[in-house]
């Protein structure tokens, strides 16, 4: 990027989502793709249905590869690799996408079914090398499109963190697994909030990044995403050829009181990829004035709590996928809980590679592989993140044999 050109953002909103997307994509530089490998990446990484601001907007994605098809004659691909313990077809299926994966131009691919490529990054902080879908290669141009949404370990998850769907299967919860007390200390002088995940995530920049960003805020998710927060209608599409300033603008919108620093991966990134972008300041939005389109979010909660005097939860270094799939164990089985456990006798949950055994008792159930050093003192539950239906089988199991 010329060092004296501030990167161009387009911001549009309109209750047809489609002219949104093709009013935003009009007002940046797109560059012939004609005979390129064009990957169209959303955000499917679950098995939800459309429009709770989880997933992408299927209705976003389906504009974008119209406006692309129309003017480019690409190799158009589409692709995601879930979350453990989620088939990757069946997850786009169920978030709305069956008449796009019935188009006989764009070409569906699960990231995950090739052997993968294997990635040093030499100036990783914590990360030093990745696997990544097979299919890096083959592809040209790649379009990040995730959704805007909250993140209750990121501050927010957008076009950047939407790029970690590439890595390869298990490898993505590597990046959950760091300890590097040093650095964090270190880095805890300019950054707070900073974790072992969020430099991760910005040594991931040395290696992966988009080309193109669109993001949708069709729906977004406030509070307590990724998952587990609430869908809120915004209608509005921000484009970009710079990741960062697409995501610096999306907080901007979101979270008008936030600086870079509360996204701390965002933060790195600015200080090790794009020195020259730290706010709004270095960046020309179309329009100009962007206050028509702030819509301040439910930030994600400061700290994790359960409001239900008969469970207690312990929590130390999860990671989204457990803290979701609990808080949705709890929600959704609200009745049984309550018949069975009560303040005197709770049901007792534990989750993360942070606890040890004098944080919980022997009849704690140990949630998830980061909890299996300590499995021989309570009652573990394996997987990456176990499903409800394991966890709720194995609680009623041991419910029904203590009664």
């Amino acid at each position: 990027m010329d060092g004296t050109k501030k990167p161009v953002v387009s911001v549009t909103r309109n209750r047809d989502i489609s002219k949104a997307v093709h009013a935003a994509l009009d007002k940046i530089e797109i560059p012939n793709l004609s005979r390129k490998t064009v990957l169209l990446k959303p955000n499917v990484s679950r098995e939800v249905d459309p429009k709770l601001g989880i997933n992408t907007n299927p209705e976003v994605v389906e504009a974008i590869f119209n406006y692309l098809k129309d003017r480019y004659e690409a190799k158009y691909l589409i692709g995601d690799s879930p979350i453990i313990n989620t088939d990757t077809y069946k997850a786009f299926e169920q978030s709305g996408y069956k008449n796009l994966l019935k188009n006989k131009d764009l070409q569906f691919i699960d990231l995950d079914d090739r052997t993968p490529v294997k990635k040093e990054i030499p100036n990783g902080k914590v990360l030093k090398n990745i696997r990544i879908t097979g299919y890096w290669h083959e592809i040209d141009y790649c379009i990040s499109i995730p959704v805007l949404k909250m993140h209750m370990h990121c501050g927010a998850s957008l076009s950047f963190k939407n790029m970690k769907g590439l890595i390869y299967k298990r490898d993505k919860t590597i990046l959950h697994h760091f300890q590097a007390p040093e650095i964090i200390e270190e880095l805890k002088k300019s950054i707070k909030k900073i974790k072992e995940l969020d430099i991760a995530i910005a040594d991931l920049g040395s290696i992966i990044r988009p080309d193109l960003v669109i993001i949708d805020a069709s729906y977004a998710h406030e509070g307590m995403g990724p998952s587990s927060g609430n869908s809120v209608k915004l209608d509005t599409v921000i484009a970009s050829t710079n990741f960062l300033a697409a995501d610096i603008i999306a907080l901007a919108i979101s979270q008008p009181k936030w600086s870079l620093e509360d996204v701390p991966h965002l933060k790195l990134l600015s200080e090790s990829i794009l020195p020259s972008i730290k706010s709004l300041n270095d960046i020309k939005t179309i329009p100009d004035d962007i206050n028509e389109f702030i819509k301040p979010l439910e930030s994600p909660p400061k700290s994790i709590t359960i409001k239900y005097e008969n469970v207690n939860l312990l929590d130390i270094d999860s990671c989204s996928a457990c803290l979701s799939t609990v808080f949705n164990l709890l929600k959704n089985n609200k009745e049984f809980i309550d018949e069975h456990y009560t303040p005197e006798k709770p049901l007792s949950l534990a989750i993360g590679k942070g606890i040890t055994e004098s944080d919980f008792y022997s009849d704690t159930f140990l949630i998830g592989n980061c909890t299996s050093n300590q499995k021989e003192n309570g009652i573990f539950i394996h997987g990456c993140a176990p499903v409800e239906s394991t966890i709720l089988k194995i609680i009623k199991e041991k419910n029904s044999l203590s009664s």
